[in-house]
């Protein structure tokens, strides 16, 4: 409550010196037009705030571009985030969502299988920064895994569903040009406590990856906006 009535006094003292150096200018200045300029350019700096409104809330999606530019009949593949933001407290939730289905084909296209792999995480990340969602932070992460794909040594398919847990650290740039578009970069690491591992003959990129129990991923390439 101290604190509060020195901000207030401090605000009280401010307007008045103000009040009495506008004051001081009208009566003493003439009315010449470069005065006017000056005059009017005082009290632009005086009266108006220079720093940038920032919402407390705000949404953001932010997707891989390149996933798309190599898409092609035996690779389908998509990679994107929602993301709200908590820029009071410099928080954000975030739901990544990686999407990938496969084609091998084997001696000269006689054999094929198709691989599928798919991740639902759910992030939680907090920003070192005091009220805005930017720059460095730390975070814990779960996940939904599925996978569906060729057992090794076996002509079969079957279909892995399991969850999985981890840590995180990355850094977020924002207002990229002026522009609500922003980017980040990111390393998690944890690891499956349910399901099937080192099951599937694989030589696909995605399926590969998330059939170990580690979970490994570095991002790097999604472009976001916020609104």
């Amino acid at each position: 409550m101290q604190n509060y009535n020195i901000l207030v006094a401090i605000n009280i003292f401010s307007l008045v010196c103000h009040y009495f150096q506008i004051k001081y200018i009208i009566l003493n200045f003439k009315e010449s037009g470069v005065k006017k300029v000056l005059l009017f350019l005082f009290l632009g700096s005086s009266l108006s705030f220079s720093e940038t409104v920032i919402p407390k809330t705000s949404w953001g999606v932010e997707f891989n571009p390149f996933r798309v530019l190599v898409l092609d009949s035996d690779w389908q593949s998509f990679s994107g985030t929602i993301s709200h933001f908590d820029n009071e407290n410099g928080i954000e939730i975030a739901m990544p969502i990686l999407y990938s289905k496969e084609k091998n084909r084997y001696y000269n296209d006689i054999y094929e299988d198709t691989e599928t792999a798919l991740n639902i995480d759910l992030h939680y990340r907090k920003y070192f920064s005091r009220n805005r969602t930017q720059g460095a932070y730390l975070g814990a992460f779960g996940r939904y895994t599925y996978l569906d794909g060729k057992v090794n040594y076996e002509g079969k398919y079957a279909t892995v569903e399991k969850f999985g847990v981890g840590g995180e650290i990355g850094y977020r740039v924002k207002d990229i040009f002026d522009t609500p578009f922003y980017w980040g970069a990111s390393l998690s690491l944890g690891g499956y406590i349910g399901g099937d591992n080192d099951i599937y003959n694989s030589s696909g990129l995605n399926l590969g990856i998330d059939d170990n129990k580690l979970i490994l991923d570095i991002e790097l390439l999604k472009v976001g906006y916020e609104f």
